[in-house]
């Protein structure tokens, strides 16, 4: 009886609340009528302001065009004053060229005239002068004639002594001849001597510097074994102190970013809050000493979106000055302080009334995908978000009106569309837009966040001694990273000479033994080639002799050579002096004859060069003159271009001015009518407010009304749940429906809820559960049957997981078994290998060798315990080798291919593992591709590569027989 009654009730609240809804429908008929005559309003308004902005754009591309045309034409003025001006300056070029030209035909016409008059003057100075050079040539031949006579003693006693030179000079050249066969002699007989002499000192220095050598290097080898770990010890710790500065480097500059990021936050919620309302700061100021401590805030203040959707949320969102309380009451308790306080006016948000609007918070499909703007806002606080879907719904962004005119009206559905430039197309097809200034700044790209001033100061400070921080960790870096550069380099160069060094120490010694023996055969070889020395003293002897007769007979003949140039300069000196002077002037009159004959010819060839230069002028003159006419000719054309240009300037300006007259009045009607929208758009806007209100009273109404249909169900289920047990021998009686009249009179249900209860509490004293032990008894045969089936299982299951572990003992039994034969194996093999150093492998996980796997590890002779890793590329060479011999010790194969495993090998190293192979090749067999003679010539068979026209081909030698047959030539040779 309960559950119907409360069912009764509820349904009684529903009609009272469909009643109310019916009146709120009723009320809102109103404000659709003045909507409806705001919009028929707005759309005539809007169609004046389309015309006259169309009127307003004419006027104004009007006077942009006449504008634009005016600026042409200056411009083509500029041009045709800039032609006129060069026209002009052409002109009088051309008559200043003309001038110049006239000139030049004048004074041409008188150089054939002043030509010839020169020609006949110079050719008869030409003829006085030729009959001049006679009579000094005649002069000059007595001249020569007297000096002949007065010579010839002297030149005859100059003959005299030049045959007596003659003579000296063939007695000079014959002792000269037989002092240089002597020393040809002497030389030839010595240069065994000095050239064994040369070998022998030559093969001493090489022996000195190669023993010199090998001393210096085996002591930088000592030197750089010491130095070497030391210097990788040096750069290993300072690689780990780089890793670890880099760290807490990168830690640091990520924290000042944070850091620095907080700080704006900060500054700008600092700049936001400075700025806001008294009435928030009351309120604010309110939540702050504890009286009033559900206000979370401004709602714009409360999320965050990005700077390209500011003015659209600024625009469309008018709730973003609404204040956001925890509930209801709360917003009660700010209405009541502001009133007490008379502080102002605001409105308020209950979250706790916002959980209606949780469902229509998920993602939707839009039109052409476009994004709707509650999903571009971003809260800190999740439970702020039902309020932003509150204030915005479905409002979607387009990025123009084109495109939001086209997505609001849908065939099966409008929407609510605003663009990035603020304008709005409401879902009742009211558009809102305009204006010189767009609203923004309502919504920041960060959610503000409440700081004091000190608060801010203190994160300033830290953020400086931060950023100090990090600058030096930056610098600590750099020199670290510089240190650890210059350790890497030294380690290298240390490394390579080292290597070097050490390949070098052999063929050193093979050197320094071969020259000793040199030494030796080179000083028999002097003993055993040393000159005579009776014979060298009588070679020199003789060889002295022809010396001094050849500077004997030279001292003569030199004495005679100085008296013959002499006499010479003698003969020259008296000639010099007397003819001289005739000479001179026979010289000056042929200098004045070919001055003549110059001038003449330079008279003839200006005569000439004048008939032709008279042509060339007078076409020039005819040129110049024709150039003056066409240009005065085109100066008239440009005068008369110009006048048409400024006449066309004048109108065209005329024509702007009266546009621009004009152009205020349309302005002011245009102001006026933009005036008159934005009125009509303030009503509409509070009519909008006030249908929104209507429009939540509805919506809250309707939520009452499912609220309580929710609840008629769960009562409807109730009563479903409830049934009468069978008694025995009676029929199954059914629950009594009470009519409207019945469930009317009851008034009182906490009554029948406390005799329900009674009843309850007798009925589980007094009645037992009949069925209770047939359902035991099938729960019982249900759970045997279980138990069965859960044994066998488990037998099934330990049996398998013997088998396994059984396995896993034999897999591990067998693994530790080759594992201690490879390790021992191992040890033996790189100890034989590298004569000294010791080598190991280490299960990383003793209790389950198959998890982490093996560590190989390896201690290089004279050094310590390193990880293959870390070692360099011989020692890395040698490791692997012996651990792969190790391994084919434990599972042997027949046969083994290897392929250049000694290219990291120095020489000795090499040595020893072509013996190690060549022991292991008595139960196997190798086959080695190799550079390195020191293994390849122990091989048993040798195998080389080549080509030749183009074919590839092999040759199979036995090295054994090639070493045993240069042995018998060398034995051979020997005893020869």
């Amino acid at each position: 009886h309960i559950c119907q009654y409360y069912i009764h009730d509820l349904q009684k609240r529903i009609s009272e609340m469909e009643i109310q809804k019916q009146k709120i429908h009723e009320d809102t008929k109103d404000i659709n009528e003045k909507s409806n005559k705001l919009a028929d309003e707005m759309k005539v308004k809007n169609k004046a302001l389309k015309d006259i902005e169309k009127r307003l754009n004419k006027i104004t591309d009007f006077i942009e065009h006449s504008k634009e045309k005016f600026t042409k034409l200056d411009l083509q003025d500029v041009d045709v004053r800039e032609k006129l001006k060069h026209a002009k300056s052409k002109v009088k070029k051309l008559q200043k060229q003309l001038q110049k030209d006239k000139e030049k035909v004048e004074e041409l016409k008188c150089v054939p005239g002043n030509s010839a008059k020169i020609i006949t003057d110079v050719s008869t100075k030409k003829e006085m002068l030729e009959k001049c050079k006679e009579t000094e040539e005649e002069k000059l031949k007595d001249v020569m004639d007297s000096l002949k006579k007065e010579t010839q003693g002297l030149q005859e006693e100059k003959e005299g002594k030049e045959k007596e030179l003659m003579e000296f000079s063939k007695t000079v050249n014959e002792a000269r001849s037989k002092m240089d066969v002597a020393q040809s002699e002497l030389d030839i007989y010595l240069s065994r001597h000095n050239i064994a002499v040369s070998q022998l000192s030559k093969a001493k220095e090489a022996l000195t510097t190669a023993s010199e050598t090998l001393k210096e290097r085996k002591t930088a080898i000592k030197e750089l074994e010491t130095k070497l770990p030391q210097t990788e010890h040096e750069l290993k710790k300072k690689e780990n102190e780089l890793e670890k500065l880099s760290k807490e480097e990168e830690d640091m500059k990520h924290g000042v970013q944070n850091l620095r990021q907080k700080v704006e936050e900060a500054k700008s919620s600092l700049t936001m809050s400075n700025s806001r309302g008294k009435v928030l700061d009351a309120l604010v100021e309110q939540k702050k000493c504890g009286k009033i401590p559900g206000i979370h805030g401004r709602l714009g203040d409360l999320g965050a979106i990005d700077e390209k959707y500011d003015v659209a949320i600024s625009s469309s969102c008018s709730a973003l000055d609404h204040i956001v309380v925890d509930t209801i009451d709360t917003a009660q308790e700010c209405v009541d302080f502001l009133k007490k306080q008379n502080v102002g006016v605001a409105t308020f948000i209950g979250l706790d009334k916002m959980t209606v609007w949780e469902k229509g918070m998920n993602k939707i499909q839009t039109p052409e995908n476009i994004p709707r703007l509650f999903d571009m806002v971003n809260v800190k606080d999740e439970k702020i978000r039902p309020a932003f879907y509150f204030a915005l719904r479905d409002t979607l962004v387009a990025n123009n009106l084109d495109q939001a005119t086209r997505v609001a009206f849908q065939k099966d559905k409008r929407w609510r569309v605003v663009t990035l430039q603020g304008q709005i197309i409401e879902q009742s097809g009211t558009m809102t837009g305009g204006g010189g200034k767009v609203m923004k700044g309502r919504m920041g790209s960060s959610v503000v966040i409440d700081v004091s001033e000190t608060e801010l100061n203190m994160m300033e400070v830290k953020l400086r001694t931060d950023s100090e921080k990090a600058t030096q960790y930056q610098e600590k870096r750099v020199h670290l990273e510089e240190e650890v550069a210059k350790l890497c380099q030294s380690v290298r160069d240390m490394k390579n000479t080292l290597e070097k060094y050490t390949a070098s120490i052999q063929s050193l010694s093979e050197q320094e033994v071969h020259l000793k023996i040199q030494v030796k055969e080179l000083e028999s070889n002097v003993i055993a080639v040393a000159p005579d020395k009776n014979k060298q003293k009588q070679m020199e002897k003789a060889l002295d002799t022809f010396k001094k007769e050849h500077e004997k007979v030279a001292e003569k003949a030199g004495k005679v050579e100085a008296e013959v140039k002499r006499l010479h300069s003698l003969i020259i000196d008296i000639n010099n002096h007397k003819l001289k002077a005739q000479q001179d002037k026979l010289d000056k009159v042929n200098k004045e004859i070919d001055e003549c004959s110059s001038a003449i010819t330079k008279a003839q060839v200006a005569i000439k060069t004048a008939d032709r230069n008279i042509k060339k002028a007078e076409d020039s003159v005819i040129r110049t003159e024709k150039e003056i006419a066409d240009n005065e000719k085109d100066i008239v054309e440009l005068t008369e271009e110009l006048k048409k240009l400024e006449e066309k300037a004048t109108e065209v300006m005329k024509d702007c001015k009266e546009a621009e007259s004009t152009l205020p009045d349309i302005q002011e009607e245009h102001r006026n009518l933009l005036q008159e929208i934005k009125t009509i758009q303030e009503n509409e806007h509070s009519l909008q407010k006030e249908a929104l209100n209507i429009r939540l009273k509805i919506e809250q109404v309707d939520s009452h009304i499912s609220e309580h249909q929710s609840k008629i169900k769960y009562w409807h289920k109730e009563i479903l749940k409830i049934s009468l047990h069978r008694i025995d021998d009676k029929p199954l009686e059914e629950l009594p429906m009470l009519s409207r009249e019945e469930l009317e009179t009851m008034r009182e249900p906490d009554i029948i809820n406390n005799q329900i209860a009674l009843l309850e509490a007798k009925c589980n004293e007094i009645k037992p559960n009949l069925g209770a032990i047939a359902e035991y008894k099938k729960k019982e045969e249900l759970y045997l049957q279980r138990v069965a089936e859960l044994d066998e299982i488990t037998n099934e299951r330990d049996n398998f997981r013997k088998s396994y572990e059984d396995l896993r003992k034999q897999r591990l039994n067998e693994f530790m078994a080759g594992f201690h034969v490879i390790t021992n194996k191992l040890k033996e093999n790189y100890q034989m290998l590298t004569l000294g150093g010791d080598a190991e492998l280490e299960l990383v996980d003793s209790l389950d060798p198959f998890s982490e796997g093996i560590m190989f590890s390896v201690r290089p002779p004279k050094k310590s315990w390193k990880k293959i890793f870390n070692l360099s590329g011989g020692e890395k060479t040698l490791s692997s080798l012996a651990l792969v011999f190790a391994l084919h010790h434990y599972k042997p194969t027949p046969l083994y291919f290897m392929d250049e495993i000694d290219a990291a090998l120095d020489f000795k190293n090499v040595s020893i593992v072509a013996f190690y192979i060549y022991e292991q090749t008595k139960n196997a067999q190798f086959i080695i591709i190799s550079l390195r003679n020191n293994m390849f010539e122990i091989a048993d068979r040798l195998i080389g590569i080549y080509k030749t026209h183009n074919t590839t081909k092999s040759v199979a030698t036995n090295p054994k027989v090639i070493a045993s047959k240069g042995l018998a030539e060398l034995t051979s040779v020997e005893c020869c």
